[in-house]
């Protein structure tokens, strides 16, 4: 249908007809069509005055308007979120995931502790707190997840530790498109950064500021009461045969540090290196700690009370802690933190 727009200067009349093309199709067409001839037939008359260009501004205006009313809404892109991962990569998902599935114990526990446990629909065999984690789906061994089972679950976020992880399994995740978090956390620093970092891609950044204040104040309480103590020496047990040690550089290294205790293998580049008997028997720690997964009930003590000689030994220093507790890198690890300072300083820890 062709509208009369004599009267009206060339360029507004061809800008009036574009906006006609942009703005209104289909039958709404015909809706502004019968305003449009309402106000020639209004404004019509001439007075001594000439109006001539009011009915078609007033008909423009109208155009544009009822244009912008029938105009398709086109939606706005998902806002995105992204933080940086371990492996210094951008990961970005949409805000926020539905979707989650967890790699690692520390991770899943961390996800729990940010009060988001909701999001997770994947974790693995070895993910055991907290209880209610159990009833979410089990993806395959720990370090060796089963990749069918975490893509078919539809993932749109994926945590993974770095620490034993396969290069492929991030490498193949990245490929899909699945957004995958890498995390390497080796110190309580490390620790309160992935808790900030979960805290923005989940959601959650309320909840990881106030667990963060939490962790800081129990660690500076830690660190009061054992800064002005003897420092004992650790050795920390983490397997028997062969015996292998919590070295310097592993997260439990760290942990003995915070502790106020000097690490028996605190020098060297191996994270968990192999020690001979004879070399524990030069050092003569004066706390031993085994890992309580490496024994079956008093088999630890019994195998080191094989060397009364040792001053651990004598002085009855050894002791056991809970593998998932003091392990594990999550919010958690402020009650490993407290026992480890409790059997280093009896004294000086309430």
């Amino acid at each position: 249908m062709e509208m009369r727009l004599h009267g009206l200067h060339p360029s507004s009349r061809r800008h009036i007809k574009s906006l006609l093309r942009t703005g209104v199709h289909g039958a709404r067409f015909g809706i502004v069509s019968k305003w449009w001839r309402a106000a020639e037939v209004l404004f019509s008359r001439r007075t001594s005055k000439d109006f001539s260009w009011l009915p078609w501004s007033i008909c423009g205006l109208i155009v544009v308007f009822t244009g912008l009313l029938v105009l398709p809404v086109v939606a706005e892109p998902a806002p995105k979120v992204c933080v940086e991962d371990d492996l210094s990569r951008q990961v970005c998902v949409s805000a926020f995931p539905k979707r989650v599935i967890s790699l690692a114990p520390s991770l899943t526990e961390t996800v729990f502790d940010l009060g988001a446990g909701n999001m997770l629909v994947g974790r693995t065999a070895r993910c055991n707190e907290p209880p209610e984690v159990l009833k979410i789906q089990d993806v395959g061994a720990y370090l060796n997840p089963d990749l069918e089972r975490v893509i078919a679950l539809r993932p749109d976020l994926v945590l993974c530790p770095e620490t034993g992880m396969r290069k492929e399994v991030v490498d193949r995740l990245t490929e899909l498109g699945i957004s995958t978090f890498v995390d390497s956390s080796k110190t309580l620093n490390d620790i309160i950064r992935l808790l900030e970092r979960l805290g923005v891609i989940l959601g959650r950044e309320s909840e990881a500021h106030t667990i963060v204040q939490q962790f800081q104040l129990r660690r500076q309480a830690v660190r009061e009461r054992v800064d002005h103590a003897g420092k004992p020496l650790v050795l920390f047990v983490v397997g028997i045969r062969p015996l292998v040690l919590a070295g310097g550089r592993s997260f439990i290294g760290s942990l003995i540090r915070e502790a106020g205790g000097v690490n028996v293998a605190e020098k060297g580049d191996v994270p968990y290196p192999k020690f001979s008997m004879e070399e524990v028997v030069r050092r003569d720690p004066d706390i031993i700690i085994v890992l309580n997964k490496e024994c079956r009930e008093d088999e630890c003590f019994n195998e080191w009370r094989k060397h009364p000689d040792l001053r651990a030994v004598k002085n009855n220093k050894i002791y056991q802690l809970d593998a998932d507790l003091i392990a594990r890198p999550s919010a958690r690890i402020m009650d490993a933190l407290e026992q480890l300072a409790a059997i280093l300083h009896p004294k000086g820890v309430r």
